[in-house]
């Protein structure tokens, strides 16, 4: 069984805004219980940087125990491996659990004695929200744990961060740092879970699944992916559906967008942007603006309205370009800008992202996983807020021109490439 290492700050990055151990929050990674003699030599650790809740993005459980394999039998953990033995949707608490069935001991031994290596990749939100506390969730994998009698590595996405499933940066990080420099054969390996987007009643009187993350998981990850039922009880496959923009699809019907070489001007110009959050719009201005020294407008950097007026103020003050990209929906929110630039002599434009709020979505995710975390998605209801308020630009407003940009994107890299072409939910 495992144990916690007794470290302050273990394989963390630093940073001047962290709090000390003893002001985190109890129900951080620190409050975990003090350390045991268990059976198998596994030790948690944290990856990441931790966040203000006290939480790093990533809790691993791993140890020379585990022996990097070629073949990786990976699994969820809810509903895949373990129910609530109370019979509750949710457990009251770290030992309100059983196996889903019989079946799960006995082939997670089997397959062990056949050479896997058994890694667990589980998304626990709850952390986040404060409904689970990283102990309690540690007692529970080690209880698992000492009931099989087998050494299982297990990968934690404590919150809504990078390393959240659909997306492939848990199993990334396996790869790159856990599995002892040995490549994985993709034709042998396979990810079991739940979450496989079938309908209600794909089988009599089964309910919907909640969504199709662990099928998209193990396409990005680029290995087989199986639901409980198939993998447990060989049953027929379900039909499902992904649930969101297929990013392939997105991409070949963006080639036939084309954008204009140049939308700057060489007079004193004000452009508004409008979209959505993470419809490109940041993007926008970095190729096309800001190389013509268009001074950067944005509330997420200067936080509030009014520092985003002044600043306007100041950039027209010095006869500077300007470029004022946050959403803008509602006419009474680019009236406020609008004003700032009367009879100061500038051309008045209009940019809208004509990305559409699904593709948005999937953006929003993507950037998060380019940034790891740097860039954190944005809330949903600051998509809804957008569709609520949004009023159509129109040159009555006080524009000279109003023009649709549409979706093309543009790649810094391979791996940002290869993001993007990954499913999100």
């Amino acid at each position: 069984m495992p144990k916690r290492k007794q470290k302050q700050t273990p394989q963390i990055e630093s940073s001047s805004s962290k709090p000390p151990a003893s002001k985190r929050p109890k129900r951080g990674v620190q409050a975990a219980k003090e350390e045991q003699k268990l059976k198998f030599s596994l030790e948690w650790d944290s990856v990441g940087e931790i966040s203000s809740k006290g939480l790093p993005p990533l809790l691993q459980l791993t140890g020379p125990a585990v022996k990097g394999s070629a073949k990786i039998a990976a699994f969820d953990l809810d509903y895949t491996l373990i129910v609530p033995k109370s019979g509750r949707k949710w457990p009251t608490g770290p030992k309100d659990w059983m196996f889903l069935s019989e079946e799960v001991p006995k082939k997670l031994k089997a397959i062990y004695d056949d050479g896997f290596k058994i890694i667990i990749f589980t998304n626990q939100r709850g952390m986040e929200k404060g409904h689970t506390t990283p102990a309690g969730f540690m007692t529970k994998i080690e209880d698992i744990i000492t009931a099989l009698d087998i050494p299982i590595q297990t990968f934690v996405s404590t919150g809504e961060t990078h390393y959240r499933k659909p997306g492939s940066l848990m199993w990334e990080h396996m790869l790159k740092s856990h599995n002892d420099g040995i490549a994985v054969d993709t034709k042998e390996s396979y990810y079991v879970g739940d979450a496989a987007g079938r309908a209600k009643n794909w089988a009599p009187d089964k309910p919907r699944d909640f969504s199709c993350s662990d099928r998209m998981f193990a396409v990005n990850a680029g290995i087989d992916f199986f639901t409980p039922e198939e993998y447990f009880y060989g049953e027929d496959k379900a039909p499902f559906e992904w649930r969101s923009v297929n990013p392939k699809d997105i991409l070949e019907g963006a080639k036939d967008n084309q954008l204009e070489d140049k939308y700057h001007l060489e007079t004193k110009d004000f452009v508004l942007l409008v979209g959505p959050p993470a419809s490109g719009k940041s993007s926008f201005y970095r190729h096309f603006l800001e190389p013509h020294e268009y001074v950067w407008i944005n509330r997420d950097t200067l936080k509030t309205p009014a520092k985003c007026k002044e600043a306007a103020k100041k950039a027209i003050s010095e006869g500077k370009s300007v470029a004022i990209d946050n959403t803008n929906p509602s006419t009474t929110a680019r009236a406020a800008f609008l004003s700032l630039t009367k009879n100061k002599g500038y051309t008045v434009r209009c940019f809208i992202l004509d990305t559409p709020l699904e593709l948005c979505h999937h953006l929003n995710m993507v950037r998060q996983n380019q940034s790891k975390g740097k860039n954190r998605r944005v809330p949903n209801v600051g998509f809804n807020v957008y569709k609520k308020n949004f009023q159509d630009p129109s040159r009555e407003e006080g524009f000279s021109e109003v023009k649709r940009i549409p979706f093309s994107p543009v790649f810094k890299n391979k791996n940002d490439e290869r993001l993007f072409l990954q499913w999100t939910d």
